[in-house]
This record gives structure tokens, sequence and C-alpha cells, in this order.
């Protein structure tokens, strides 16, 4: 009995810590779980216990388990742990998905193994840059991960066009076979489309209507 009281004596600390966490107001919770502002704060204070029902609410809109709130003070290094591990797990899990995937018996033959691969990759790139979550310091970081890919491989091919020039012979490691092959070069420094690239000319092209929509979504996430 004694053990269970020390772990409910947390419980509405941690409900006003995890609501404060939320970005919550104390009025804004209380109308969401149909209680009086006075009655949250008695809770919060310890003073009165919630109801079941009132718990579980509670539980609903802050978005947390029974554990999280009975069991010890609520920490937020504690919370994150699990999440990471998570997605540790999920993204090696992942990775190594797509390392057996020449092994999976379900492809004809290379050519489709390599088809789903890149369909999955462009697929889990897609859904990064497209997250809700994900800030403009990132996108500008990935920009810079894509650009130096594209230089490196134009690289390759040169330093490949340079070898032959020299010793008339091409090294078995290079991936190209045929590096005088214009369309491979023209495809990488995008030549003849430039479509990779983007213009960047709002006087142009910036959509008024498009940055409604935008500001009218971050707000609705309240961002």
């Amino acid at each position: 009995m004694e053990h269970y009281e020390k772990k409910i004596s947390f419980l509405g600390e941690n409900i006003q810590t995890i609501r404060k966490h939320r970005g919550m107001k104390q009025q804004e919770l209380a109308d969401k779980i149909g209680i009086n502002m006075q009655s949250l704060s008695k809770i919060e204070r310890g003073v009165n216990y919630p109801t079941f029902d009132t718990l579980e609410k509670i539980m609903d809109v802050l978005g947390v388990t029974p554990n999280e709130l009975l069991s010890g003070e609520w920490k937020y290094i504690d919370h994150t742990e699990p999440y990471i591990m998570d997605i540790i797990k999920r993204e090696q899990d992942f990775n190594v998905s797509l390392d057996y995937l020449s092994e999976n018996e379900f492809f004809n033959d290379e050519k489709e193994c390599r088809f789903y691969m890149e369909t999955k990759l462009i697929q889990y790139i897609h859904n990064y840059i497209t997250n809700e979550v994900t800030e403009l310091e990132e996108l500008m970081e990935i920009k810079q991960l894509i650009q130096r890919q594209k230089i490196e491989r134009m690289m390759k091919v040169h330093k490949e066009m340079r070898g032959l020039d020299r010793y008339r012979e091409q090294p078995k490691e290079y991936k190209y076979h045929d590096p005088y092959d214009d369309w491979i070069f023209r495809q990488l420094a995008d030549i003849d489309s430039r479509n990779n690239i983007p213009d960047t000319s709002p006087q142009l092209d910036f959509d008024e209507t498009d940055y409604e929509d935008y500001l009218k979504e971050k707000w609705n996430r309240g961002l």
C-alpha cells in the first residue's frame, strides 16, 4: 500500500509536467477532459485524485500511458529513450532488408530487384524531406549532401576518362563501362533538361495561395 501511495503521489505533478511539456495551458486541458480548471488544479497539486473516467481522458489528451503517469517522477530523458531505441531498430531493419533484397526469390532478375530497391529508397527520402517536422536547416544540409554526391559522381566519370586517355585501358573497379558515352555525363550534369536545379525567381513564381495554405497548416499544427 505504501509503495502504491508513493507512486501515485507523483500523479498530479506528472500531469502538470507533461501538460507543460505539450505546450498546453491548464484551462485548455480542463476543457478537453470536461472538468473545470479549479478541479484540474487540485489534481495537479495532489489535493484530489481524478476519477477513473477523468484519468482516462487525461491520458488520451496528453498521449501518455498509465505507466508513464503512475511509475514515479516523469522525466524527459526517460520518456524519449524508448522512442530512440525503437527508431534505431526500425532503421536497422530497413538497412538489413535492403542488403538482403538481392537474395529474395520473389524477383525474376536483378533489374526487378533494383527497381524495387530504388522505389523504396525514393519513398524513404521523400517521406523524410516532406515530414512536417523537417526544418529548413535540415533541408539545407540535405541539399549540401546532394550537391556533394552529384559532384563526386561526375568526378568519377571524369577520372575514368582521364585514365583511359593515359593508359588506354579501363581498370576493373570502374563503375562506368563506357565513360565516353556522352549520355551518362549529360545526365549527371543535367545539361539537357536543366530541371534538377530549380530557378529561384520569387518575383515570377511565388504563389500566394500556396503560402496561405502553408500558414494555415502551420497554424493548425500549433507551430
